[in-house]
């Protein structure tokens, strides 16, 4: 007897990373960014046209919309650190982002997974989750939660191809 996944794990399983891209189209990636996305080791993955570039805000944006779109990408445990001792800097630098036409909060781990208890971080969830409901209803920044790298590119490059293309009219 084959074992049905639920409907939300059978997606996760049919989604594939782009292969063609419009004309033009060329994803900046931070010169800050470690373990960038669309990376394999050193080298940009096959196809996709990446240049490195220092933004002013955020981790990802489009070549020639610097200032327009971006997203910021934290991982679990660099999130407990912004949203901690570092938070000041971490709301100055969400507060520019919240002047953007299109902005995302990438969060590289479930919702489920950030709520819990860090082993090395004293935040108390609640607090974690408190502020992340801040960022979203202050800063009118969207959240989204990511299970892993491939899929976070995925999602990544849906979002800055159809934003060039709507401001391309395409």
């Amino acid at each position: 007897m084959a074992v049905r996944l639920p409907f939300t794990e059978q997606l996760h399983y049919k989604h594939k990373l782009l292969e063609q891209f419009p004309e033009g189209f060329v994803v900046v990636v931070d010169t800050r960014e470690t373990d960038p996305l669309l990376f394999r080791g050193n080298k940009p993955r096959k196809n996709v046209p990446i240049v490195r570039k220092t933004l002013a805000y955020g981790d990802y944006s489009i070549l020639g919309f610097e200032e327009c779109i971006s997203v910021e990408r934290k991982k679990s445990g660099d999130l407990y650190s912004c949203l901690g001792k570092e938070r000041e800097r971490f709301k100055k630098e969400l507060e520019k982002l919240q002047y953007y036409e299109r902005r995302w909060l990438l969060i590289e781990d479930s919702e489920e997974e950030v709520l819990q208890p860090q082993e090395y971080s004293q935040m108390h969830p609640n607090a974690v989750r408190q502020s992340l409901v801040s960022i979203e209803v202050k800063l009118f920044i969207p959240i989204h939660y990511s299970r892993n790298k491939t899929n976070s590119e995925i999602w990544l490059l849906d979002r800055l191809v159809k934003y060039y293309k709507w401001k391309r009219g395409d």
